[in-house]
């Protein structure tokens, strides 16, 4: 059965029409009117199930978008080679990439095709370079244009528009100033803006009334005109907050009225933006070390989280939000220790507090536990084990009232078996190397990111150089580890279709932790130890590599981008789960995404799995057992 005969939208549908192209990629970023006029051109076609569109041979001059269905492409044996869906295309763009010959196009499912006429479809190339770019762009360039779609925000480069809570209270100037001073009070606002005819013309705040009234002897019923502050600087509602904050400070001012296109919008205060200076990265930190106490530590957990999601919906970049959250962890952690000593008395040797997995990868989200450990002095003794017992419970246990659960593997100091001298850590090390049972490769993935937080640096430069100097040497260990990076696969299907989990309480989801990222920790992990690369962050790690030659660069940047896009999305859901009353966890359903989202989320699955691919071959891991 064929295709409907095409047909041209018209006026209503070309509106409804724009709005659907300016949410598909890449032609959210050519301009409305633009838009508008390509979409007059559209064919629009209904195709039942079954319906052959190309055939092998068939010569094409249209660029086909699918609204909705799905279609496959097959070649010349009839072998399935894609499986496309909403937002997808094919037709006219494989010519510009020098992609493969036109394959055989037929409907899986009822779909909805828009065609673009190769001309037009050239016209709107010209209007944006960004459409041009796409079409022209592997998965990785993709990748990179999307991350750098939104631009990393700060708290103080919010526009002022964002902080106006309400709208501004305004009086005329010839009111009596007592019937001014009850309108404040009844309003409960420090600044009163006087207005006429919708102009603003002065203001008065609460020092006006003290220094001016009450000091001067002015009378209440005189008219407020008489101690306002005429034509009062302004800001304007698209002006960013460290703006403001340069104008008043640079005019000693305390409130600053805000115009929205020349209309009166509101009124900013000093207190305002000290309120986003507070709950900035520096502040809270600082808050953290003023607590005395465990209770006052927990009372900062959802200040925490709060400058956390504000970053992130600030547009903070993932790298950056995951750094700000590994710094507040690592920071109560530095606290709690203080204050373990403090109770405990000083350590009888030296120590150093050990930060493993995430934390010490600087890549902790709103939905981290606890990994950690204890590297002693090897002059440390039996005697000695009760007192850093003590230790990492009182650690521990504060770090859980403070939000962190406990580890479920109990990968933490209070296991003896992870509270050890600096050469008892050295023969583990040795024996997991040497040895690679399953249990030391599930142990690597934890064990050999790690970075001192608190104590004697020194032992722990000392068991990581050890560490390096041991595995650059073990290929058997490296092919092991090898393998085990493999177990995690991106959850991409061989017809660009994702695989979601079929069962539990996640079902129809993707874990994007142990599916997507986790695969490129392990790679960059495993390149880290084969090539004594010291950094233990993953995007660290991959520069390094590439600056040392042992990654192409183009391979690494690929790794990098496909990483920071997978986090990036990640850290979104956890935001709106938190914004929802929800627990933060690590799996997405893909219909929660937007178009934009699921085809860059694809691409940067499809490079892991290329990076993938290369270790297997190169470590020959089908002969690993």
């Amino acid at each position: 059965m064929g295709s409907d005969a095409p047909s041209r939208p018209g006026p209503v549908e070309v509106a409804e029409l724009v709005d659907f192209l300016r949410g598909t990629p890449p032609f959210d970023r050519v301009p409305r009117e633009d838009l508008r006029r390509g979409a007059r051109h559209l064919d629009i076609t209904y195709a039942p199930e079954g319906t052959v569109l190309l055939d092998i041979g068939d010569d094409t001059a249209a660029v086909t978008l699918l609204r909705s269905g799905a279609v496959d492409l097959t070649n010349e044996q009839g072998t399935l080679v894609a499986r496309l869906g909403e937002g997808e295309f094919f037709g006219y763009p494989s010519l510009l990439t020098g992609g493969p010959a036109q394959r055989r196009v037929q409907t899986r499912e009822d779909s909805l095709l828009y065609h673009i006429p190769a001309d037009d479809f050239n016209w709107l190339r010209g209007c944006s370079e960004a459409v041009d770019r796409f079409f022209a762009q592997a998965h990785s360039e993709r990748i990179r244009d999307a991350l750098r779609k939104d631009e990393p925000a700060r708290p103080l480069a919010a526009p002022l528009r964002t902080l106006l809570s309400r709208p501004a209270v305004t009086a005329a100037p010839s009111l009596p100033i007592r019937q001014a001073a009850q309108i404040m009070r009844d309003e409960r606002v420090s600044c009163l803006l006087l207005c006429e005819d919708d102009a603003l013309v002065g203001l008065i705040t609460d020092r006006d009334l003290r220094t001016r009234v009450l000091a001067a002897g002015t009378r209440p019923d005189a008219p407020v005109r008489s101690i306002m502050t005429p034509a009062p600087t302004t800001g304007t509602a698209d002006q960013y907050a460290f703006e403001a904050l340069l104008t008043m400070s640079r005019h000693n001012i305390h409130h600053l009225p805000v115009l929205d296109e020349g209309r009166l919008a509101g009124v900013v205060t000093a207190t305002d933006l000290l309120r986003l200076q507070a709950d900035s990265p520096v502040y809270v930190i600082g808050e953290i070390w003023k607590q005395d106490s465990v209770d006052g530590l927990a009372a900062l957990r959802d200040r925490a989280t709060r400058m956390i999601v504000d970053l992130v919906d600030g547009g903070a970049r993932p790298g950056d939000a995951a750094r700000i959250t590994t710094a507040v962890t690592d920071t109560l952690t530095q606290r709690l220790l203080q204050l373990a000593e403090e109770e405990l008395g000083p350590p009888p040797v030296p120590y150093a507090w050990v930060a493993l997995g995430s934390q010490a990868r600087h890549e902790q989200t709103l939905h981290s536990d606890q990994d950690h450990a204890l590297l002693l002095d090897d002059d440390a003794t039996a005697a000695h084990d009760d007192y850093f017992r003590d230790l990492a419970a009182f650690v521990s246990d504060g770090l859980h009232a403070c939000g962190y659960p406990y580890c479920p593997g109990d990968v933490m100091a209070t296991t003896d078996r992870w509270r050890q001298p600096l050469a008892d850590w050295k023969r583990t090390f040795e024996q997991w190397i040497g040895e690679p049972q399953p249990e030391a490769l599930m142990h690597a993935s934890i064990f050999f990111d790690l970075r001192p937080v608190h104590g004697t640096e020194a032992l722990t430069d000392a068991l990581h150089a050890f560490i390096l100097r041991r595995t650059t040497d073990h290929t058997i260990f490296l092919a092991c580890l090898a393998a085990n990076a493999l177990e995690h696969t991106p959850p991409l299907g061989f017809f660009r279709q994702f695989v979601l989990a079929t069962h539990g309480e996640h079902e129809d989801t993707l874990d994007l932790k142990h599916d997507g990222l986790v695969p490129i920790i392990d790679l960059a992990r495993l390149h880290a130890l084969a090539h004594g690369v010291p950094a233990v962050n993953t995007r660290r790690r991959l520069r390094q590599l590439a600056e040392q030659g042992a990654l192409n660069d183009g391979d690494a940047a690929d790794l990098q981008d496909a990483f920071a896009f997978i986090a990036q999305i990640r850290l979104r859901h956890q935001v709106r789960q938190i914004a929802d009353g929800e627990a933060p966890d690590n799996y997405v359903s893909p219909d929660a995404l937007s178009a934009f989202d699921r085809r860059h989320l694809k691409d940067a699955f499809r490079i892991v799995k290329t990076a993938q691919a290369a270790v297997e071959q190169r470590y020959q891991t089908a002969f690993v057992s």
